[in-house]
């Protein structure tokens, strides 16, 4: 349980750090390098704990590295769309979004129906973001599209990450190393072209925390910990993110929450929180090892 929640404050410190730090790399860069660092630990990790079959059997599938570059693209929207809305909203809409873009999701490439606590914690999450939002049009359009384009990516990387486990049988684990692998196979080209930012020791700091820290660290210790907790225990452990991201954004970097907004953010972590027990008591996706993505 601790590992859990211990992965989630790592993944909950990733925009915060940027932001309160103050770096000048562009979200495209700092996102990009979080994949290639993390990437390559988590490889390395598979390689070792599970050996080199699984991964090789993965990377001949098309379908991995179209999970690959939405991983790639998952981070370069979030970093993108936190940078101009805010941590707290930008990782609030963020993991708000991606259960319920991937029931859509699932549901048109045929792996099910949503189950009606989809559909009940999908209308609480949209009644949520509007509290938080607002429609005003005070809040940063083009950063709200680039948190819908992340929850977007992050639905392609969950459901066609789950259909390749139950399909060929490899552990969640390996699909996550592979598709991080991938995607920091395409990043090269962006790390190469992009990092003149990086001048002073705290430059350095910055893009080794998230990609070592809050991405290979962090699904390492994430990955070891759903192995010995049920599936409702884990849809618990895992609203550390949001809470924390949230708390980060507002008390460290002095992003505005109104009433309105603590009202919207409380009514998207209970969707969340109802949508994860509900489907833990769906006997056929207790059986099953989900592929999880976080922020």
């Amino acid at each position: 349980m601790l590992s859990v929640v211990f992965a989630g404050f790592l993944f909950s410190t990733s925009a915060a750090t940027r932001s309160l730090l103050d770096f000048p790399g562009t979200p495209i860069s700092v996102g990009s390098w979080r994949v290639f660092l993390g990437g390559l630990t988590l490889l390395i990790y598979a390689r070792f704990r599970y050996g080199s079959a699984g991964i090789k059997q993965l990377v001949r599938l098309p379908v991995i590295w179209v999970i690959g570059s939405s991983t790639l693209l998952y981070q370069i929207a979030f970093f993108f769309g936190a940078s101009r809305i805010g941590v707290a909203l930008g990782t609030l809409g963020s993991l708000a979004l991606a259960p319920f873009l991937s029931g859509l999701l699932g549901w048109a490439i045929g792996t099910g129906k949503p189950s009606r606590a989809w559909a009940k914690s999908t209308v609480l999450a949209i009644i949520g973001l509007g509290l938080l939002t607002g429609f005003s049009g005070s809040v940063d359009p083009i950063g709200l599209f680039a948190v819908f384009m992340a929850g977007n990516m992050y639905a392609v990387m969950t459901v066609y990450g789950v259909q390749i486990v139950k399909r060929i049988g490899v552990s969640g684990a390996e699909v996550l190393a592979v598709s991080f692998g991938i995607g920091s196979l395409l990043s090269i080209p962006i790390v190469a072209t992009t990092s003149s930012w990086i001048t002073k020791p705290t430059d350095v700091f910055l893009v080794v925390y998230l990609g070592l820290a809050t991405t290979g660290l962090a699904y390492i210790f994430f990955g070891n910990g759903i192995t010995h907790l049920s599936p409702g225990t884990v849809s618990t452990m895992t609203l550390a993110e949001p809470v924390l991201a949230t708390i980060w954004g507002v008390f460290l970097l002095s992003e505005p929450m109104g009433l309105r907004g603590w009202v919207g953010a409380g009514i998207i972590l209970i969707a969340l929180l109802y949508l994860g027990i509900a489907e833990s008591r769906n006997p056929k996706g207790s059986k099953t090892e989900k592929v999880a993505t976080n922020a």
